[in-house]
């Protein structure tokens, strides 16, 4: 045989040699044993790596799994930082509901529906842990009024209730014969059952007919307004209410406990909320009306 004969199967067999068969163990990197650390550590598979020499893999195994180290010093301090934010977040009196506005409200006045929230300890309760949909239904479930109710939370300490409104409304009554008023004054039919609404009784007796405006907006708002509050936030047994001559003098009628009665002298033309306020002083005073209340007077309350 020729030299280049030999030459050739030698190459042969030393390529044959470095092959690695698929049954063959392979060996796997570890990379320096030597080294010890204080790490936790997780395997990761690795299909294309990068550090590890190309001899330690083939077609056929791939790359070997490669080890994450995390320290545990590293560990450690991120759940101290967590019980940190957590404890703020929960705990902490920064996120800790200081502040109730409500928005959109026509004729529910935004005093009483704060006042009722926080009577359910709503203020100073946790803003991550108030469930919106609680308020929501609380607050549709107490005030009829209310068609629909959208609360939002205002970071850090706030919440904001945004209102929608049922139109309002009331029965306007002349003599035995009733009608509904529309939001604007106008007359929209005549009824014969009792409906709930506030019931406006004109002891003039004038001629009503259907189609006219007989009375304002802000009529229609003022007595819708009185009458909200003193249900809700006096807790009052509102009968009806009545003009004479004109729409500026409203009285209205209550019934209490000894069904003798006593009624509410309003100004339509004097905000509303002013003189609920004077109202709310004559009940801190203890003053029990027997037979009427005044709060038309400017400055002063007349009670006897």
């Amino acid at each position: 045989m020729s030299n280049l004969g030999v030459s050739l199967v030698s190459f042969l067999l030393q390529e044959n040699k470095n092959k690695i068969e698929k049954k063959q163990p392979i060996e796997v990197y570890r990379g320096n044993k030597n080294k010890k650390n204080k790490k936790l550590f997780f395997i990761r598979d690795r299909d294309h790596g990068k550090s590890v020499p190309k001899h330690y893999a083939n077609e056929y195994f791939g790359r070997p799994q490669r080890k994450i180290y995390i320290p545990y010093g590293t560990i450690f301090s991120s759940i101290i930082f967590l019980s940190g934010v957590i404890y703020i977040c929960l705990f902490s009196s920064f996120f800790r509901i200081k502040n109730i506005i409500i928005v959109n409200n026509e004729v529910l006045l935004e005093g009483d529906m704060v006042r009722f929230l926080e009577e359910r300890n709503i203020k100073d309760k946790n803003l991550f842990l108030l469930k919106t949909e609680q308020v929501r239904t609380a607050l549709k479930d107490y005030y009829k009024r209310i068609d629909d109710v959208r609360v939002y939370k205002v970071f850090p300490a706030k919440i904001k209730i945004k209102v929608q409104e049922k139109p309002s409304s009331i029965v306007w009554q002349t003599g035995e014969l009733k009608y509904i008023l529309d939001n604007s004054g106008h007359v929209i039919s005549n009824i014969e059952e009792d409906v709930k609404m506030p019931k406006v009784i004109d002891l003039s007796g004038l001629i009503v007919e259907s189609g006219k405006q007989i009375v304002t907006k802000n009529f229609i708002d003022f007595v819708n307004t009185a009458d909200e509050s003193l249900k809700k936030r006096f807790g009052l047994n509102v009968l009806m209410y009545t003009i004479e001559q004109t729409t500026y003098n409203l009285k209205a009628h209550i019934s209490n406990e000894n069904k003798t009665g006593f009624y509410i002298v309003f100004d339509t033309s004097i905000d509303v909320v002013e003189q609920l306020d004077k109202l709310v002083k004559v009940y801190q005073q203890g003053d029990e009306p027997k037979e009427y209340i005044i709060l038309s007077v400017d400055g002063r309350v007349i009670v006897k």
